[in-house]
């Protein structure tokens, strides 16, 4: 078990805002790069999509499995956060000063994630399973990414992606634009990787699992316009034909996608913005999405 050292200090305040925390990581990241026409194909692509959309959906992690993402600007560090996930390597929170605000918490679901951003210093501090202990913070793991990097570092995921990256945003949403490839997770994960995932906690042995690192993408020849669909299955369905989405991690469903948890909602609830895009609970399949016309790319 790893421990850092507490700093005392004060603790600082989420803010929103247009900055570059609206397009994180690096203009050549993976996450950011549109998918370019004829992709190759990977050769076991039908098998993999047949062995996912079983029932046409793509679940939408809006509420338990939200990700809460706080902003702070260069407020005083103030917590050490101490490593409980066992022996598993050097804490990544280790001597390092966590500006957590006051009112953070990681979401409800079983892996208690949660994001600080703090834009000053460029660093992305994600938690897994987070938890606090009157004044003081630990993390059975996590990752301390940068806001510049390439969104790939350290154990917040399954995959070594960034928790923040290809999560939809709140903003996002009520914009009705995702210009990003999205984070996906599958319950048929494989024990292998392949880039620019950096390692995997998939433990399917099915001939038709998906390694973690994957890129799947809809059908760029649908016209979504034809298919009634509300502002949010629009605004995803855009994104995965144009960017596609990445296997992050390991989920509960066969195919869910991550939201940024919108922390202005009543407790348990999807919130104002979610709700008027269409979304009518947590987990929402998306199902008027035609998504057994996914494919993964090589």
């Amino acid at each position: 078990m790893a421990t850092a050292v507490l700093w005392a200090g004060v603790t600082g305040c989420s803010k929103s805002g247009p900055t570059a925390l609206n397009a994180p990581f690096a203009s050549d990241s993976s996450w950011r790069q549109p998918i370019p026409p004829k992709p190759a194909i990977d050769p076991n692509s039908a098998a993999m999509i047949a062995g996912i959309q079983s029932e046409r959906a793509l679940h939408a992690n809006l509420v338990e499995f939200g990700i809460p993402i706080y902003q702070v600007h260069g407020d005083k560090p103030s917590h050490a956060v101490e490593c409980t996930g066992g022996d598993w390597g050097a804490c990544p929170f280790g001597g390092t000063a966590v500006p957590i605000p006051a009112d953070a918490a990681p979401n409800s679901g079983s892996d208690g994630a949660m994001v600080i951003v703090d834009e000053s210093s460029s660093k992305v501090y994600e938690f897994w399973r987070a938890a606090k202990h009157g004044d003081r913070w630990s993390s059975e793991w996590g990752a301390v990414n940068s806001l510049k990097g390439p969104g790939w570092g350290g154990s917040s995921t399954g995959s070594g992606a960034s928790r923040l990256a290809g999560v939809i945003r709140v903003d996002e949403v009520a914009a009705g634009k995702v210009s990003h490839a999205l984070a996906l997770q599958t319950s048929n994960a494989c024990k292998t990787f392949r880039p620019p995932a950096i390692k995997a906690d998939g433990t399917s042995g099915r001939p038709d699992c998906i390694p973690e690192g994957a890129r799947l993408q809809l059908d760029p020849g649908l016209d979504l316009h034809s298919l009634g669909l509300n502002k949010g299955e629009l605004a995803v369905a855009t994104a995965m034909q144009r960017y596609g989405g990445y296997v992050v991690d390991v989920g509960g469903a066969p195919l869910s996608v991550s939201f940024e948890l919108d922390r202005s909602a009543a407790a348990g609830t999807l919130g104002k913005v979610y709700q008027d895009a269409g979304f009518r609970w947590d987990y929402d399949a998306m199902e008027r999405v035609p998504w057994d016309k996914l494919r993964v790319l090589g």
